[in-house]
Protein backbone atom coordinates (compact mmCIF):
# COMPACT_ATOMS: atom_id res chain seq x y z
CA UNK A 1 0.00 0.00 0.00
CA UNK A 2 1.42 3.62 -1.03
CA UNK A 3 1.56 5.36 1.97
CA UNK A 4 0.93 8.87 0.13
CA UNK A 5 -2.21 7.47 -1.97
CA UNK A 6 -3.43 6.14 1.53
CA UNK A 7 -2.59 9.64 3.12
CA UNK A 8 -4.78 10.85 0.16
CA UNK A 9 -7.82 8.91 0.52
CA UNK A 10 -7.85 9.43 4.19
CA UNK A 11 -7.89 13.06 3.49
CA UNK A 12 -10.34 12.86 0.86
CA UNK A 13 -12.68 10.38 2.40
CA UNK A 14 -12.39 13.04 5.54
CA UNK A 15 -13.45 16.00 3.44
CA UNK A 16 -16.33 13.60 1.50
CA UNK A 17 -17.74 12.56 5.35
CA UNK A 18 -17.76 16.40 6.49
CA UNK A 19 -20.64 18.00 3.79
CA UNK A 20 -23.66 17.83 5.98
CA UNK A 21 -26.76 16.56 3.89
CA UNK A 22 -28.58 16.83 6.95
CA UNK A 23 -27.81 20.67 6.86
CA UNK A 24 -28.31 21.37 3.41
CA UNK A 25 -31.58 19.68 3.58
CA UNK A 26 -32.48 21.62 6.40
CA UNK A 27 -32.21 24.53 5.10
CA UNK A 28 -34.11 24.37 2.34
CA UNK A 29 -37.35 22.12 4.34
CA UNK A 30 -37.17 24.06 7.35
CA UNK A 31 -35.13 27.61 7.43
CA UNK A 32 -36.52 28.66 10.48
CA UNK A 33 -35.49 25.92 12.97
CA UNK A 34 -32.21 25.69 14.55
CA UNK A 35 -30.55 22.29 13.46
CA UNK A 36 -28.56 20.27 15.76
CA UNK A 37 -30.63 19.94 19.42
CA UNK A 38 -32.61 16.71 19.73
CA UNK A 39 -34.58 16.33 22.63
CA UNK A 40 -36.16 12.82 24.15
CA UNK A 41 -37.93 13.44 27.35
CA UNK A 42 -40.32 10.76 29.13
CA UNK A 43 -41.13 13.27 32.29
CA UNK A 44 -40.26 16.57 32.75
CA UNK A 45 -36.89 17.45 33.46
CA UNK A 46 -35.85 13.70 32.79
CA UNK A 47 -34.62 12.74 29.62
CA UNK A 48 -31.77 13.27 26.94
CA UNK A 49 -30.73 16.18 25.25
CA UNK A 50 -28.65 15.41 21.89
CA UNK A 51 -26.39 17.77 19.88
CA UNK A 52 -26.90 15.75 16.99
CA UNK A 53 -26.76 16.80 13.41
CA UNK A 54 -28.38 14.19 11.09
CA UNK A 55 -31.29 12.41 9.12
CA UNK A 56 -33.23 11.67 12.47
CA UNK A 57 -32.76 15.56 12.88
CA UNK A 58 -34.48 16.53 9.14
CA UNK A 59 -37.33 13.80 9.85
CA UNK A 60 -38.23 15.20 13.34
CA UNK A 61 -38.55 18.62 11.52
CA UNK A 62 -39.53 18.47 8.19
CA UNK A 63 -41.06 14.99 7.51
CA UNK A 64 -39.89 11.28 6.75
CA UNK A 65 -39.68 11.90 3.10
CA UNK A 66 -36.71 14.24 3.71
CA UNK A 67 -35.30 12.42 6.58
CA UNK A 68 -35.23 9.01 4.51
CA UNK A 69 -33.51 11.29 1.80
CA UNK A 70 -30.83 12.53 4.26
CA UNK A 71 -30.21 9.34 5.41
CA UNK A 72 -29.64 7.78 1.79
CA UNK A 73 -27.27 10.32 0.57
CA UNK A 74 -25.18 10.10 4.13
CA UNK A 75 -25.10 6.18 3.07
CA UNK A 76 -24.15 6.98 -0.73
CA UNK A 77 -21.43 9.29 1.01
CA UNK A 78 -19.73 6.45 2.49
CA UNK A 79 -20.63 4.05 0.44
CA UNK A 80 -19.82 5.28 -3.88
CA UNK A 81 -16.07 5.98 -2.90
CA UNK A 82 -15.17 2.94 -0.66
CA UNK A 83 -17.05 0.72 -3.13
CA UNK A 84 -14.95 2.53 -6.01
CA UNK A 85 -11.36 2.29 -4.66
CA UNK A 86 -12.17 -1.26 -3.18
CA UNK A 87 -12.94 -2.11 -6.86
CA UNK A 88 -9.82 0.02 -8.22
CA UNK A 89 -7.54 -1.52 -5.76
CA UNK A 90 -8.34 -4.77 -4.05
CA UNK A 91 -5.32 -5.77 -2.93
CA UNK A 92 -4.74 -2.60 -0.85
CA UNK A 93 -7.33 -1.36 2.23
CA UNK A 94 -7.66 2.03 0.86
CA UNK A 95 -11.15 1.43 1.03
CA UNK A 96 -11.46 0.92 4.66
CA UNK A 97 -9.34 4.22 5.34
CA UNK A 98 -11.22 6.19 3.38
CA UNK A 99 -14.72 4.28 4.78
CA UNK A 100 -13.05 5.27 8.13
CA UNK A 101 -12.44 8.46 7.22
CA UNK A 102 -15.70 9.40 6.03
CA UNK A 103 -17.40 8.66 9.04
CA UNK A 104 -14.52 11.11 11.26
CA UNK A 105 -16.02 13.56 8.44
CA UNK A 106 -19.68 13.12 9.04
CA UNK A 107 -19.27 13.55 13.45
CA UNK A 108 -16.16 15.89 13.31
CA UNK A 109 -17.03 18.11 10.19
CA UNK A 110 -14.36 20.76 9.48
CA UNK A 111 -17.03 22.87 7.44
CA UNK A 112 -18.95 23.23 10.61
CA UNK A 113 -16.98 23.82 14.14
CA UNK A 114 -16.19 19.73 13.91
CA UNK A 115 -20.26 19.32 15.34
CA UNK A 116 -22.02 16.78 13.04
CA UNK A 117 -23.77 13.05 13.67
CA UNK A 118 -23.21 10.23 14.85
CA UNK A 119 -22.00 8.19 11.93
CA UNK A 120 -24.73 5.70 12.01
CA UNK A 121 -25.50 6.33 8.33
CA UNK A 122 -21.72 6.36 6.95
CA UNK A 123 -21.05 3.54 8.98
CA UNK A 124 -24.24 1.60 7.21
CA UNK A 125 -22.85 2.61 4.03
CA UNK A 126 -19.36 1.58 4.62
CA UNK A 127 -19.98 -1.90 5.71
CA UNK A 128 -22.25 -2.02 2.69
CA UNK A 129 -19.22 -1.64 0.54
CA UNK A 130 -16.89 -3.86 2.21
CA UNK A 131 -19.29 -6.18 4.24
CA UNK A 132 -22.78 -6.07 3.44
CA UNK A 133 -23.57 -9.78 5.53
CA UNK A 134 -22.12 -7.84 8.46
CA UNK A 135 -25.10 -5.50 8.81
CA UNK A 136 -28.71 -8.17 9.31
CA UNK A 137 -26.29 -10.34 11.51
CA UNK A 138 -25.33 -8.37 14.10
CA UNK A 139 -28.52 -5.99 14.20
CA UNK A 140 -30.06 -9.08 14.90
CA UNK A 141 -27.75 -10.26 17.40
CA UNK A 142 -27.60 -6.84 18.69
CA UNK A 143 -31.64 -7.25 19.13
CA UNK A 144 -31.69 -10.45 20.83
CA UNK A 145 -28.99 -9.64 23.35
CA UNK A 146 -30.34 -6.11 24.02
CA UNK A 147 -34.18 -6.88 23.97
CA UNK A 148 -34.42 -10.48 25.21
CA UNK A 149 -31.72 -10.73 27.38
CA UNK A 150 -31.04 -7.63 29.09
CA UNK A 151 -34.44 -6.01 28.03
CA UNK A 152 -32.77 -2.85 27.22
CA UNK A 153 -34.24 -1.09 24.31
CA UNK A 154 -31.62 1.22 23.94
CA UNK A 155 -28.92 -1.23 24.35
CA UNK A 156 -30.56 -3.26 21.86
CA UNK A 157 -30.28 -0.05 19.05
CA UNK A 158 -26.97 0.11 19.77
CA UNK A 159 -25.03 -3.27 20.80
CA UNK A 160 -25.73 -4.84 17.33
CA UNK A 161 -23.43 -3.69 14.33
CA UNK A 162 -21.87 -0.74 15.96
CA UNK A 163 -20.48 -3.10 19.39
CA UNK A 164 -20.76 -6.47 17.68
CA UNK A 165 -18.92 -5.75 14.69
CA UNK A 166 -15.25 -6.45 16.05
CA UNK A 167 -16.77 -9.62 17.33
CA UNK A 168 -18.06 -10.79 13.93
CA UNK A 169 -15.49 -9.44 12.09
CA UNK A 170 -13.10 -11.51 14.51
CA UNK A 171 -14.65 -14.55 14.11
CA UNK A 172 -14.06 -14.44 10.25
CA UNK A 173 -10.52 -13.62 10.75
CA UNK A 174 -10.67 -10.41 8.84
CA UNK A 175 -8.69 -8.44 11.17
CA UNK A 176 -8.17 -5.34 8.74
CA UNK A 177 -12.27 -5.27 9.31
CA UNK A 178 -11.41 -6.05 12.98
CA UNK A 179 -9.51 -2.79 12.99
CA UNK A 180 -11.97 -0.34 10.75
CA UNK A 181 -15.00 -1.38 13.38
CA UNK A 182 -12.87 -0.78 16.67
CA UNK A 183 -11.81 2.59 14.84
CA UNK A 184 -15.67 3.84 13.93
CA UNK A 185 -16.89 2.66 17.29
CA UNK A 186 -14.21 5.46 18.89
CA UNK A 187 -15.19 8.21 16.62
CA UNK A 188 -19.05 7.23 16.96
CA UNK A 189 -18.68 7.02 20.91
CA UNK A 190 -16.64 9.49 21.32
CA UNK A 191 -19.38 12.21 20.50
CA UNK A 192 -21.47 10.50 22.51
CA UNK A 193 -19.99 10.70 25.61
CA UNK A 194 -22.95 13.27 27.20
CA UNK A 195 -25.29 10.91 26.00
CA UNK A 196 -23.57 7.45 27.43
CA UNK A 197 -22.90 9.62 31.12
CA UNK A 198 -26.83 10.58 30.81
CA UNK A 199 -27.71 6.70 29.57
CA UNK A 200 -25.51 5.35 32.88
CA UNK A 201 -27.42 7.37 35.47
CA UNK A 202 -30.42 6.72 34.44
CA UNK A 203 -30.28 3.22 34.35
CA UNK A 204 -28.78 3.11 37.57
CA UNK A 205 -31.78 4.87 38.62
CA UNK A 206 -34.42 2.60 37.17
CA UNK A 207 -35.42 5.25 34.95
CA UNK A 208 -35.68 2.60 31.52
CA UNK A 209 -38.12 0.12 33.50
CA UNK A 210 -40.63 2.82 33.68
CA UNK A 211 -43.60 2.73 31.41
CA UNK A 212 -43.20 6.48 30.62
CA UNK A 213 -39.78 5.84 29.10
CA UNK A 214 -41.46 2.87 27.05
CA UNK A 215 -44.04 5.28 26.00
CA UNK A 216 -41.69 7.84 24.88
CA UNK A 217 -38.98 5.88 22.88
CA UNK A 218 -41.58 3.65 21.41
CA UNK A 219 -42.35 6.79 19.39
CA UNK A 220 -38.84 7.31 17.91
CA UNK A 221 -37.07 4.68 15.65
CA UNK A 222 -35.23 3.58 17.94
CA UNK A 223 -37.89 1.86 19.49
CA UNK A 224 -39.99 1.11 16.11
CA UNK A 225 -38.82 -2.83 16.74
CA UNK A 226 -38.90 -3.06 20.16
CA UNK A 227 -42.59 -1.89 19.40
CA UNK A 228 -43.65 -4.37 17.38
CA UNK A 229 -42.60 -6.88 19.46
CA UNK A 230 -44.05 -6.11 22.48
CA UNK A 231 -47.12 -5.34 20.64
CA UNK A 232 -46.81 -9.30 19.57
CA UNK A 233 -46.20 -10.29 23.27
CA UNK A 234 -42.71 -11.68 22.52
CA UNK A 235 -41.55 -9.01 25.09
CA UNK A 236 -43.19 -8.23 28.22
CA UNK A 237 -42.79 -6.08 30.99
CA UNK A 238 -44.82 -6.25 34.35
CA UNK A 239 -44.85 -2.09 34.66
CA UNK A 240 -46.35 -2.27 30.85
CA UNK A 241 -49.40 -4.36 31.94
CA UNK A 242 -50.85 -2.56 34.60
Amino acid sequence: MDPLIAIAVAIGGYLIGSISFARLIGRRTAPEDEFGIEHLEWREGVGFTVENVSATSVETRSGERYGCLTALLDIAKAFVPTLVLGLAYPDAAYDIICAAAVTLGHVYPVYYRFKGGRGTSTILGGLLALAPLSIPVTIVAGYVIGLLVFKDVLLAHHAGWLLLLPVWFAILGQWDLVLYAIVVNIIRWSASIPELRAYWRYRQAGEFQTQAFHDAIEQTHIGYIHRQLRRRGWIRYAYMDE
